[in-house]
């Protein structure tokens, strides 16, 4: 009987579903430097004790902030603190508060642009060289701007090059973010995110529940098309949202109810996917520590 019990653990170890990633992402901020080590500490401790395994830092520079020496040697004390407390760090690059606007540009003047946020990733990755456990591109692929055939080919020579690049400064695995909003069919968003996994890209799939644009019912089709069991279905992972958008022009967000939020944390990618959650400010453990606005 023992040798049974050890021979399914053996094959409950060898599954390719038995490690799955489960993620928080951590969006920091300039404030966060007011955490005092001991309390940050006690937070990293405490998300691995409740089952997470990874923290993604979504970027190590938002435009100028964290790029000085000081604000880079504090970031990086924070990510060495989650590797003490037993998480993964995957390391987010540059991201640039203009990705959105500035990724609507066409023809000559786009590949100019991503050449530069390439440029601006390496920087970022050569600062981080040895720190991390795989590295996210902040910048965010919509089902509204790569549509056309020839941006497409932009974006795929783009994230090719870069994963090529990135490489060279730590061969870790290269992740990226996507969402949708309704701008393509299922389908048409399917294909858009296997073209991205065809460059090498690792590619998490937005829920979309905390933006709340779409229903319940059309944001399953495109997951299930995206991210679901199915052999055709590209992405490596979900990014569960855990937040409600607050009316308003700007955006703002609060953490859901507590009976839906820790349903949510329940919830886990079909098949084994990697399973990961935006964002910590909205997890109970941070409450009092990070602020959630």
């Amino acid at each position: 009987m023992f040798k049974f019990r050890h021979l399914l653990l053996l094959l409950a170890l060898a599954s390719p579903f038995a490690s799955a990633m489960k993620a928080v992402f951590w969006q920091p901020q300039l404030r966060d430097s007011s955490v005092t080590a001991a309390r940050w500490q006690a937070l990293m401790i405490d998300l691995r004790h409740s089952g997470f395994d990874t923290l993604v830092l979504q970027w190590t520079a938002y435009g100028d902030a964290f790029t000085d020496d000081a604000q880079r040697a504090a970031l990086q004390q924070r990510a060495e603190d989650a590797r003490a407390a037993g998480l993964k760090v995957i390391v987010g690059l540059h991201a640039d508060p203009e990705f959105f606007q500035r990724q609507a540009q066409s023809g000559a003047a786009r590949t100019h642009y991503l050449a530069r946020l390439r440029v601006a990733d390496i920087i970022r990755a050569k600062a981080w060289q040895g720190r991390a456990d795989g590295w996210y591109i902040s910048a965010e692929i919509d089902d509204l701007n790569w549509r056309s055939g020839a941006a497409r080919e932009q974006l795929v020579d783009w994230l090719t090059s870069t994963r090529r690049q990135l490489a060279g400064v730590s061969p870790a695995p290269v992740y990226i973010s996507s969402f949708f909003a309704g701008n393509m069919t299922p389908d048409g968003y399917r294909q858009l995110v296997a073209d991205v996994a065809g460059a090498g890209i690792k590619v998490w799939v937005q829920d979309g529940r905390g933006v709340d644009k779409l229903t319940p019912e059309e944001r399953q089709r495109y997951l299930t098309a995206s991210a679901g069991c199915g052999g055709s279905a590209p992405a490596s992972g979900v990014v569960y949202e855990i937040f409600r958008t607050l009316p308003g022009s700007a955006f703002r967000a609060a953490p859901l109810p507590e009976p839906e939020l820790n349903a949510r944390l329940k919830q886990g990618a079909s098949c084994g996917k990697e399973s990961l959650y935006f964002s910590l400010r909205y997890l109970p453990a941070a409450r009092g520590v990070l602020d959630a606005s």
